[in-house]
């Protein structure tokens, strides 16, 4: 499966700056934008926030060499902003979907397009 595709979905969409999506249980990044440099510990401190958010609500969310304010937080979503930029995060069954958003982009639109993937995902089995 490529996974560069949904990848791209995302971004073409208009309302995602940069995507990647990443194994939920190892912390892999399966695929990611050209610019967005996850770090392995990175993913690995954001799957294991579904668990125990208290991390990332009190040291932020880094991603790519940006640190975002934990904005909100459940078992299936994390959203953060920094400044009129954020990301959302979104996870299924396998994986885990990140978006980000830059100035002009809309918050709730980027988080549509991520849970969207991630639906799409879950009921294919990831």
């Amino acid at each position: 499966m490529s996974w560069d595709s949904y990848r791209d979905n995302l971004t073409q969409s208009g309302s995602v700056d940069k995507a990647a999506i990443c194994g939920l249980d190892d912390g892999a990044v399966w695929t990611q934008s050209a610019g967005f440099n996850l770090a392995p510990t990175e993913v690995k401190v954001l799957t294991a926030a579904f668990q125990d958010p208290s991390n990332i609500r009190a040291s932020g969310i880094n991603l790519g060499g940006t640190k975002y304010f934990c904005l909100q937080t459940d078992d299936c979503q994390i959203q953060g902003r920094k400044g009129s930029s954020g990301v959302s995060v979104a996870k299924s069954g396998r994986c885990v979907i990140i978006g980000t958003y830059i100035d002009g982009q809309q918050a709730g639109n980027c988080r549509k397009e991520v849970e969207t993937i991630r639906d799409y995902l879950r009921n294919r089995g990831y």
